[in-house]
């Protein structure tokens, strides 16, 4: 008489639950944070407020009761501390997330552009005459943060939805293709961006759209032909938004949900173009100027996760098996 073994129960998978969930979406607020603060302290050439010295301000560990030093210490203070956050946040969601491959990859990429961005900060208090280095430090804190925006997007569809709220069906190949133009678009135009707050070039064009103060020249040390440039670029990214709203409008019926991001990027580049023009009306005014980096910040954060919607489907968990 065959007896047959009973089978031990298959053990739960585990799923994010709402403490990690909400802990992911604080710590991406803190690293937003982050950002603005870093911008601040370039606009304000608050970056050698602590001088040549890191970690350390002027030699101590507080600052002192000026408002430069203040305002570089606390962009060091926040970024410490949300770095040890977003390291928390990734090694949390890995254990209880990580058979998924879009939060291991998301994970990685978040916190290994924060490391980045500290030793990109680091360099740029030690080399302060670099103006490209500024910009870089500025696109690397960009990428961190929509990488650890789209992880706790990531974790929360999860919680909501289980595995199949990262299944998606295949985008159309003229979708997919300009979503990666506008990808890589976004990312120089961040660069451009950057180098224009780090070389103070926003002051050069005081009238717009045209600039009426001086002349432009081939060289990039000219402040008027980087503003221009920046401004072009602007021309460019309304362009390609217009564009991938029609195709991503096309394909609604199979991806209700691309459409709507790319509904979602469009509006975001006209709020972006507008308050470029405001800060021009406004003769850059810190607040329109934080206003713009905040926008540029969430542009690129959607477009990132427009890239990411467009990707193949990962294989999940358990069917390698089923496939065969």
């Amino acid at each position: 008489m065959n007896v047959r073994q009973a089978r031990p129960p298959a053990a739960r998978p585990m799923s994010p639950g709402l403490p990690l969930v909400v802990f992911a979406w604080l710590t991406t607020v803190g690293l937003f944070l982050v950002v603005v603060l870093g911008f601040i302290d370039t606009a304000t050439n608050s970056a050698l407020g602590c001088g040549r010295s890191f970690p350390l301000c002027h030699g101590s560990l507080f600052p002192g009761d000026n408002i430069k030093s203040i305002i570089e210490w606390s962009h060091r203070a926040l970024a410490a501390i949300v770095g040890l956050l977003v390291g928390a946040m990734v090694v949390w969601a890995w254990l209880r997330a990580g058979r998924f491959i879009e939060v291991r990859v998301l994970g990685a990429i978040g916190l290994g552009f924060v490391i980045v961005e500290s030793v990109a900060g680091a360099l740029a208090v030690l080399s302060p005459e670099s103006k490209a280095l500024i910009a870089v430090h500025l696109g690397i804190a960009l990428t961190a943060f929509a990488a650890t925006a789209l992880l706790a997007q990531a974790l929360w569809a999860l919680r909501a939805g289980g595995g199949n709220a990262l299944r998606r069906p295949p985008a159309p190949p003229d979708l997919v293709r300009w979503t990666w133009v506008m990808m890589v678009f976004m990312y120089v135009a961040v660069y451009v961006g950057a180098y224009v707050a780090g070389t103070d070039s926003g002051v050069a064009c005081l009238t717009w759209p045209l600039c009426t103060e001086g002349r432009a020249t081939l060289s990039l040390a000219n402040p008027v032909t980087i503003d221009l440039i920046h401004r072009f670029v602007a021309l460019v990214a309304g362009a390609l938004g217009t564009y991938l709203f029609v195709l991503a409008r096309r394909a609604r019926a199979v991806r209700p949900d691309l459409a709507r991001t790319a509904h979602t990027v469009l509006v975001l580049i006209v709020l972006q173009i507008a308050s470029g023009l405001l800060l021009v009306l406004t003769h850059i005014a810190m607040e329109t100027a934080v206003l713009h980096v905040s926008l540029a910040t969430v542009l690129f954060t959607v477009v990132a996760a427009m890239t990411m919607g467009v990707l193949p489907e990962a294989r999940r968990p358990g069917e390698a098996g089923r496939a065969g």
